[in-house]
Protein backbone atom coordinates (compact mmCIF):
# COMPACT_ATOMS: atom_id res chain seq x y z
CA UNK A 1 0.00 0.00 0.00
CA UNK A 2 1.47 3.38 -1.01
CA UNK A 3 0.50 5.03 2.27
CA UNK A 4 2.40 2.54 4.37
CA UNK A 5 5.45 2.83 2.12
CA UNK A 6 5.41 6.61 2.38
CA UNK A 7 5.53 6.45 6.19
CA UNK A 8 8.49 4.10 6.39
CA UNK A 9 11.79 5.78 6.98
CA UNK A 10 13.87 2.62 7.06
CA UNK A 11 15.51 1.90 3.76
CA UNK A 12 15.77 5.56 2.84
CA UNK A 13 19.17 6.87 1.84
CA UNK A 14 20.68 9.65 3.94
CA UNK A 15 19.68 12.23 1.34
CA UNK A 16 16.12 10.86 1.17
CA UNK A 17 15.87 10.91 4.97
CA UNK A 18 17.18 14.50 5.01
CA UNK A 19 14.62 15.47 2.36
CA UNK A 20 11.81 13.82 4.33
CA UNK A 21 12.95 15.59 7.49
CA UNK A 22 12.95 18.95 5.70
CA UNK A 23 9.39 18.34 4.51
CA UNK A 24 8.14 17.42 7.98
CA UNK A 25 9.94 20.40 9.52
CA UNK A 26 8.45 22.72 6.89
CA UNK A 27 4.95 21.43 7.67
CA UNK A 28 5.63 21.94 11.37
CA UNK A 29 6.73 25.55 10.84
CA UNK A 30 3.71 26.32 8.68
CA UNK A 31 1.33 24.73 11.19
CA UNK A 32 2.99 26.63 14.05
CA UNK A 33 2.38 29.89 12.20
CA UNK A 34 -1.14 29.35 10.93
CA UNK A 35 -2.52 25.99 12.01
CA UNK A 36 -4.09 23.38 9.77
CA UNK A 37 -5.14 25.77 7.01
CA UNK A 38 -1.60 27.14 6.65
CA UNK A 39 -0.23 23.72 5.74
CA UNK A 40 -0.64 23.80 1.97
CA UNK A 41 1.31 21.23 -0.02
CA UNK A 42 2.75 23.85 -2.40
CA UNK A 43 3.93 25.91 0.55
CA UNK A 44 5.45 22.87 2.25
CA UNK A 45 7.31 21.94 -0.94
CA UNK A 46 8.59 25.49 -1.39
CA UNK A 47 9.61 25.79 2.27
CA UNK A 48 11.39 22.40 2.14
CA UNK A 49 13.00 23.24 -1.22
CA UNK A 50 11.63 20.16 -2.97
CA UNK A 51 9.47 19.69 -6.03
CA UNK A 52 5.75 19.33 -5.36
CA UNK A 53 5.83 15.87 -6.98
CA UNK A 54 8.59 14.82 -4.59
CA UNK A 55 6.51 15.91 -1.61
CA UNK A 56 3.55 13.88 -2.89
CA UNK A 57 5.76 10.79 -3.34
CA UNK A 58 6.61 10.91 0.36
CA UNK A 59 3.24 12.16 1.60
CA UNK A 60 0.18 11.64 -0.65
CA UNK A 61 -1.87 14.36 1.09
CA UNK A 62 -1.74 17.11 3.68
CA UNK A 63 -3.57 14.86 6.12
CA UNK A 64 -1.04 12.10 5.56
CA UNK A 65 1.81 14.52 6.18
CA UNK A 66 0.29 15.85 9.41
CA UNK A 67 -0.61 12.40 10.75
CA UNK A 68 2.94 11.28 9.89
CA UNK A 69 4.18 14.20 11.97
CA UNK A 70 1.90 13.11 14.81
CA UNK A 71 3.27 9.56 14.57
CA UNK A 72 6.79 10.93 14.81
CA UNK A 73 5.87 12.92 17.94
CA UNK A 74 4.13 9.90 19.50
CA UNK A 75 7.21 7.76 18.84
CA UNK A 76 9.34 10.34 20.66
CA UNK A 77 6.96 10.23 23.64
CA UNK A 78 7.01 6.43 23.77
CA UNK A 79 10.82 6.53 23.57
CA UNK A 80 11.05 9.00 26.44
CA UNK A 81 8.83 6.75 28.55
CA UNK A 82 11.32 3.91 28.24
CA UNK A 83 14.06 6.31 29.40
CA UNK A 84 11.94 7.74 32.21
CA UNK A 85 9.26 5.25 33.29
CA UNK A 86 5.90 6.52 34.55
CA UNK A 87 5.78 7.64 38.17
CA UNK A 88 3.13 6.58 40.63
CA UNK A 89 2.20 3.74 42.93
CA UNK A 90 -1.12 2.87 41.30
CA UNK A 91 -2.11 2.36 37.66
CA UNK A 92 -4.20 5.54 37.81
CA UNK A 93 -1.27 7.60 39.17
CA UNK A 94 1.01 6.21 36.44
CA UNK A 95 -1.66 6.88 33.81
CA UNK A 96 -2.01 10.48 34.98
CA UNK A 97 1.79 10.87 34.76
CA UNK A 98 1.98 9.42 31.24
CA UNK A 99 -1.00 11.34 29.90
CA UNK A 100 0.20 14.50 31.62
CA UNK A 101 3.51 14.23 29.78
CA UNK A 102 1.76 13.63 26.47
CA UNK A 103 -0.66 16.52 26.95
CA UNK A 104 2.11 18.93 28.00
CA UNK A 105 4.01 17.98 24.86
CA UNK A 106 0.93 18.65 22.72
CA UNK A 107 0.26 21.99 24.39
CA UNK A 108 3.78 23.31 23.73
CA UNK A 109 2.76 24.00 20.14
CA UNK A 110 -1.03 24.22 20.20
CA UNK A 111 -1.46 25.16 16.53
CA UNK A 112 0.71 22.24 15.41
CA UNK A 113 -1.12 19.86 17.74
CA UNK A 114 -4.50 21.11 16.56
CA UNK A 115 -3.43 20.59 12.94
CA UNK A 116 -2.25 17.04 13.70
CA UNK A 117 -5.44 16.09 15.55
CA UNK A 118 -7.63 17.65 12.86
CA UNK A 119 -5.81 15.58 10.22
CA UNK A 120 -6.09 12.47 12.39
CA UNK A 121 -9.89 12.73 12.55
CA UNK A 122 -10.35 13.92 8.96
CA UNK A 123 -11.87 10.63 7.83
CA UNK A 124 -9.52 10.35 4.84
CA UNK A 125 -9.37 6.66 3.94
CA UNK A 126 -5.78 6.85 2.68
CA UNK A 127 -4.56 7.61 6.19
CA UNK A 128 -6.52 4.79 7.86
CA UNK A 129 -3.38 2.67 8.45
CA UNK A 130 -1.69 5.63 10.13
CA UNK A 131 -4.76 6.42 12.22
CA UNK A 132 -4.85 2.80 13.33
CA UNK A 133 -1.14 2.87 14.21
CA UNK A 134 -1.62 6.15 16.07
CA UNK A 135 -4.43 4.65 18.12
CA UNK A 136 -2.19 1.64 18.83
CA UNK A 137 0.52 4.00 20.07
CA UNK A 138 -1.98 5.84 22.30
CA UNK A 139 -3.03 2.45 23.67
CA UNK A 140 0.62 1.44 24.11
CA UNK A 141 1.28 4.56 26.19
CA UNK A 142 -1.71 3.75 28.39
CA UNK A 143 -0.62 0.11 28.70
CA UNK A 144 2.87 1.25 29.80
CA UNK A 145 1.20 3.23 32.56
CA UNK A 146 -0.63 0.11 33.76
CA UNK A 147 2.79 -1.56 34.12
CA UNK A 148 1.62 -5.13 33.83
CA UNK A 149 3.58 -7.73 31.85
CA UNK A 150 0.50 -8.90 29.98
CA UNK A 151 -2.86 -7.20 29.76
CA UNK A 152 -6.00 -9.13 30.55
CA UNK A 153 -8.95 -8.91 28.18
CA UNK A 154 -10.62 -6.48 30.57
CA UNK A 155 -7.50 -4.30 30.71
CA UNK A 156 -7.26 -4.31 26.91
CA UNK A 157 -10.87 -3.11 26.75
CA UNK A 158 -10.11 -0.42 29.35
CA UNK A 159 -7.09 0.73 27.33
CA UNK A 160 -9.28 1.01 24.21
CA UNK A 161 -11.86 3.05 26.12
CA UNK A 162 -9.20 5.36 27.57
CA UNK A 163 -7.58 5.89 24.16
CA UNK A 164 -11.01 6.85 22.82
CA UNK A 165 -11.62 9.25 25.70
CA UNK A 166 -8.19 10.80 25.14
CA UNK A 167 -8.83 11.33 21.44
CA UNK A 168 -12.30 12.71 22.14
CA UNK A 169 -10.90 15.14 24.71
CA UNK A 170 -8.21 16.26 22.23
CA UNK A 171 -10.86 16.88 19.57
CA UNK A 172 -12.83 18.90 22.12
CA UNK A 173 -9.68 20.87 22.98
CA UNK A 174 -8.82 21.77 19.38
CA UNK A 175 -12.46 22.66 18.73
CA UNK A 176 -12.53 25.04 21.67
CA UNK A 177 -15.12 22.96 23.54
CA UNK A 178 -12.77 21.49 26.15
CA UNK A 179 -10.17 23.66 27.90
CA UNK A 180 -6.64 22.22 27.84
CA UNK A 181 -6.77 21.75 31.60
CA UNK A 182 -9.91 19.61 31.30
CA UNK A 183 -8.28 17.05 28.99
CA UNK A 184 -6.43 15.52 31.94
CA UNK A 185 -9.50 15.74 34.18
CA UNK A 186 -11.54 13.77 31.63
CA UNK A 187 -8.83 11.12 31.34
CA UNK A 188 -8.48 10.75 35.09
CA UNK A 189 -12.26 10.46 35.53
CA UNK A 190 -12.44 7.82 32.80
CA UNK A 191 -9.51 5.92 34.31
CA UNK A 192 -11.20 5.82 37.70
CA UNK A 193 -14.36 4.47 36.07
CA UNK A 194 -12.76 1.73 33.97
CA UNK A 195 -9.73 0.65 36.00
Amino acid sequence: MAGIEAMRTTGLTKSQQARRTRMVEAATRLAAEGGYDAVQMREVAAEADVALGTLYRYFPSKEYLLVSLMMQEMEKLVGRMSERPPRGDTPIERLVDVMGRANRALQRQPKVSAAMVRALVSGETEIAPLVSRNRDMMSEMIAVALATPELTREQEAAVEVLAGVWLSALVGWIGGVTPASAVMTKLEQAARLVL
